[in-house]
């Protein structure tokens, strides 16, 4: 008798081991990608993972399988990607065999040249990614809506673009005056209203456990300190999870005014590393600014900060420009254009992720001592730079 209860206990055990397994296998066979094609598994979330995996396609055929190791969550959401190219397709990945099945067509480059891919495929296999199905068409339902009312309104819209376009304001306004743009007007409102409650609903429905900021992750393009009480509402596991730390992180990171300045690493040409520590070296102030050559915004602020570094460079005032460029010669050739004379780099090693920068320009003073952030973002920038600079230094 105690043998058949000691072999049922240990047909229990590998049967409880088997259902935990961080083991996962994914097969594919998806119609549209080129032999030799590099596709990748990557942690949805709102950093620059690494991926999990990656796969090589075949005759439309290719392979997920591994393990999830234990710094990261299992089930977790993934996107399904070509490496270096944009478009996804997310699901749930699971211990054990999942199948995806479908097409991915290759659409036009963006102005950048990145490739771009949209999947078509039904994934197998994974219980997981069923529910979360479910909300992606709440999703889809909301972008059908979308679509919709601006298809309604579209010959107001027209007229609006073209008068914008010809700097015709009297004719804007005259536009923006009509019941057909007022009705618009209250369509695109009632739809953000909607948006916000919908959203909010899916995270509610998930509060207590990794779901709900798994979702808002997911829905949410990123966050701010003004999402602290949608942080607020998930329960205390659903907030110690994975994606609840990436939630907070995000809202409160360590470049926010005040607080200790996130450490970052840059690269030069020569190949040397250096520190903020390094960067900040027999400086008063620092400025670390967030760009890229595509970003307009960014580089109407240039002339700027130009300004303010002759005033006070010799004051102990330094800046470090880091472009999150993917593109290294547009990246030269607009430094060429801008002829910078503080020190540039290129961010090659996760700066901008350190510093959870979701939007450029980003801008960060920091106080060269202790190495707290004095002001970011809009306070450190135009008109509130000057007169920080000025009250700081220009004495």
């Amino acid at each position: 008798m105690n043998k058949i209860f000691l072999m049922a206990c240990l047909l229990c055990v590998l049967a409880c081991s088997c259902n935990n397994s961080r083991q996962y296998k994914v097969e594919c066979n998806v119609n549209g990608l080129d032999d030799g094609t590099v596709v990748q598994l990557v942690p949805m979330s709102h950093d620059d993972e690494k991926p999990i995996a990656e796969a090589t396609v075949n005759g439309g055929k290719f392979t997920f399988e591994g393990e999830i190791g234990d710094s990261l969550p299992l089930p977790i959401c993934v996107n399904l990607r070509v490496k270096d190219a944009i478009g996804i397709e997310t699901f749930m990945l699971e211990g054990g065999d999942i199948t995806i099945e479908g097409k991915a067509t290759k659409g036009e480059p963006n102005e950048n040249g990145v490739s771009a891919y949209n999947w078509e495929v039904t994934v197998k296999g994974s219980p997981m990614t069923d529910k979360f199905n479910g909300y992606k068409q709440r999703r889809a339902d909301l972008d059908k809506l979308f679509n919709d009312y601006h298809e309604q309104y579209a010959q107001v819209l027209q007229q609006l673009s073209e008068a914008r376009q010809a700097k015709d304001s009297a004719r804007e306004k005259q536009i923006m005056e009509t019941d057909q743009y007022k009705a618009f007007d209250k369509a695109e409102k009632d739809f953000f209203a909607q948006v916000e409650g919908t959203y909010k609903g899916i995270v509610d429905e998930n509060k207590d456990t990794y779901w709900g900021p798994m979702m808002a992750i997911y829905l949410w393009t990123y966050f701010t300190a003004d999402d602290k009480p949608l942080y607020d509402s998930l329960s205390p596991e659903a907030q110690q999870s994975w994606y609840g730390k990436k939630m907070i992180d995000e809202m409160m990171p360590a470049g926010a005014t005040g607080q200790k300045a996130k450490s970052l690493s840059v690269k030069g040409d020569d190949g040397k590393v250096l520190t903020l520590e390094d960067l900040v070296k027999g400086k008063k102030l620092l400025l670390i600014d967030f760009w890229a050559s595509w970003c307009g915004p960014c580089r109407k602020e240039i002339p700027n900060v130009k300004k303010q570094y002759e005033l006070y460079k010799d004051k102990g005032f330094e800046v470090v420009s880091i472009s999150i460029d993917k593109n290294e010669a547009a990246w030269r050739k607009a430094l060429q254009q801008e002829q910078l004379q503080w020190p540039n780099f290129l961010d090659s090693m996760g700066a901008a992720d350190a510093y959870k920068v979701r939007t450029i320009p980003a801008m960060f003073l920091l106080n060269a001592e202790d190495l707290t952030v004095i002001a970011s973002g809009e306070d450190a920038r135009g008109e509130a730079l000057v007169q920080k600079l000025a009250e700081l230094l220009g004495k």
